[in-house]
């Protein structure tokens, strides 16, 4: 491997190495300037001659960033979900119209701390900032296995504290309203829907993609093995959050309503003179269950009669409901994680500290009315 010293200037000189030529024939070198004597750079030089020799400079590819997400989202697309894959695309294409020229060898934590501080002018709060970084970070971190950069620029950035906040969750009454207003309304899919979502916490898409198959009224179990996505109009069955099955365990009161609902919809395909499809959806408007409720319909219906109802919640809070009252009631967050479908423990241990926290201040009542024989405080 070759490499030359050149005099910029008094005091400053170029120490290049060659280290081959890209696709196109063209000749790659990797060079440095160096302040102050001529054996200054020929010890320079010799480092940069090891370093490139074990890889710990990469030899100059030309990729941009642009180039970059383009092979990264090729890679990653089988291992995500439909739903997750177009998010991905999305925030892709912002990162690739405001940076995508950059190379990815002068692409540096500096430029990154800058670009989120532009992302910030533009009126983003820091969770959404920290998106951006995330799918940087995993677009560069492959980078890095892939030879294609020494070391992962991100690393080397600070995005912005997240913000902490609470989740909120409608209270038991709120629930218990919403559900009784729907049935008494005939809404039967969505007083299903409720009911289910409060009481197993599984998330919008799982309970669209749940059919009777998914029901052992055996077991009393109820089983979450797909999502239900919908990108560009388009509604796929695909693969839950986590690509994980999990057997929901549910009690007498709930197993009730699911086989009302089933003895429902066997009525409703009666009246119309047609048959239920050989393994209907238990969410369905469709006399014979072939179709789904599509997540958002539920969505806006649930938010329509919440409004109605002068209940101050959203859809997603109903998983936040079941998560919450688990809790709340002494049930330990890896039983949570499990009902819930996180991927591990620590997930609820951070989405859910502050439920934790009283729940500790709780358990401190009762031990120090036990160790100092005083009468327990019930909170």
């Amino acid at each position: 491997m070759k490499g030359t010293v050149d005099q910029r200037s008094v005091g400053s000189w170029r120490v290049r190495v060659y280290v081959g030529r890209d696709a196109a024939g063209k000749v790659q070198q990797v060079s440095r300037t160096v302040a102050g004597s001529k054996k200054d750079a020929e010890r320079e030089l010799a480092r940069l001659l090891v370093e490139v020799d074990t890889g710990a400079v990469v030899k100059g590819t030309g990729d941009t960033l642009a180039d970059l997400f383009e092979r990264w989202l090729a890679a990653v697309e089988p291992e995500r979900s439909l739903y997750t894959f177009a998010e991905y695309k999305r925030l892709a294409a912002i990162i690739v119209h405001d940076l995508g020229d950059t190379k990815l060898d002068k692409l540096s934590g500096a430029r990154l701390d800058l670009y989120y501080s532009e992302l910030r002018g533009r009126g983003l709060a820091p969770a959404s900032v920290r998106r951006y970084h995330s799918l940087i970070h995993a677009a560069l971190g492959r980078a890095v296995k892939w030879g294609l950069v020494p070391a992962n620029p991100a690393d080397r950035s600070t995005p912005p504290r997240a913000e902490r906040s609470t989740v909120s969750a409608p209270g038991t009454g709120d629930v218990q309203r919403l559900i009784a207003t729907a049935r008494a309304e005939s809404e039967d899919v969505l007083a299903t829907a409720v009911v289910l979502a409060a009481v197993t916490g599984a998330r919008r898409g799982e309970l669209c993609a749940l059919r009777w198959s998914d029901v052992d009224p055996v077991r009393g179990t109820l089983t979450i093995s797909r999502s239900l996505t919908v990108v560009d109009k388009i509604a796929t069955e695909g693969p839950t959050k986590t690509h994980q099955r999990r057997d929901i365990a549910l009690d007498n009161g709930t197993a009730a309503v699911v086989m009302a609902r089933r003895a429902g919809q066997e009525e409703l395909a009666a009246e119309v003179g047609c048959e239920l499809v050989p393994d209907p959806f238990i969410l369905s408007r469709e006399p014979d269950g072939s179709a789904p409720c599509l997540p958002s319909g539920l969505s806006h219906q649930y938010l329509h009669l919440a409004k109605r109802l002068g209940i101050a919640t959203h859809w997603h809070e109903l998983r936040h409901y079941a998560a919450t009252a688990l809790i709340a009631s002494g049930i330990d967050p890896r039983t949570v994680a499990g009902r819930l479908g996180h991927a591990d423990a620590s997930v609820t241990l951070r989405v859910y500290a502050h439920v934790l926290e009283a729940r500790d201040k709780a358990a401190a009542d009762v031990l120090g009315a036990a160790v100092l024989g005083l009468p327990a405080v019930v909170s």
